[in-house]
């Protein structure tokens, strides 16, 4: 929101420049440079204010109980893989009936200010919360969303959705469903 409303000033300020050289304008004199575009520094990105630690997870299917997962409508038979992702950390993809999660850490270029940035080539970013961590939904479509949440500083998680065969009406919303699972995520990471 600061980004869109430096954004906007900006923009403003640049009108209002224009205005004052163009013919009639109270200062044809006056020259401006044009300004530089920005992004948001890191020091305005607010702190976490109850930071977690990912750093010691070796394992992020750990990061998820089976019984959360019965409680969050896993039906059927499950598959449960880790691997390493994008990152190169741990990630943990859990396929069953009704959904398919993928779960991935980020303790290396992690954190809101690196979620953020994500602001500017996603189609469809929307920030979001997430019991006190803040985030962003993103590429969120009919049955799937991804969320994005800033744990430390300087970490952060990813939980993707994805809607198999569950009939439950809250898995309709796939952001929605992805944050209720990063909720539960959320319970599993030990505290900095």
């Amino acid at each position: 929101m600061q980004r869109r409303a430096a954004l906007t000033a900006l923009s403003l300020l640049a009108v209002l420049g224009v205005s004052a050289c163009s013919p009639g304008g109270s200062g044809s004199e006056q020259t401006s440079a044009a300004p530089e575009p920005t992004t948001a520094p890191t020091s305005a990105v607010p702190k976490v204010e109850n930071p977690k630690n990912l750093k010691s997870t070796t394992d992020a299917c750990q990061l998820i109980t089976k019984d959360q997962l019965s409680q969050l409508g896993a039906e059927g038979e499950g598959k449960t893989e880790q691997s390493t992702s994008e990152y190169g950390e741990t990630q943990c993809f859990i396929r069953n009936d009704a959904f398919a999660i993928n779960i991935a850490i980020n303790t290396k270029v992690g954190g809101l200010a690196k979620i953020m940035e994500g602001a500017d080539s996603s189609d469809n970013f929307k920030p979001t919360q997430v019991d006190g961590y803040q985030g962003a939904r993103v590429d969120e479509q009919s049955t799937l969303c991804r969320v994005e949440l800033a744990v430390a500083d300087d970490q952060s998680i990813e939980v993707n959705f994805s809607l198999r065969g569950g009939d439950s009406p809250e898995m309709k919303d796939p952001c929605g469903y992805a944050e209720k699972i990063s909720r539960e995520v959320l319970k599993n990471i030990p505290n900095a």
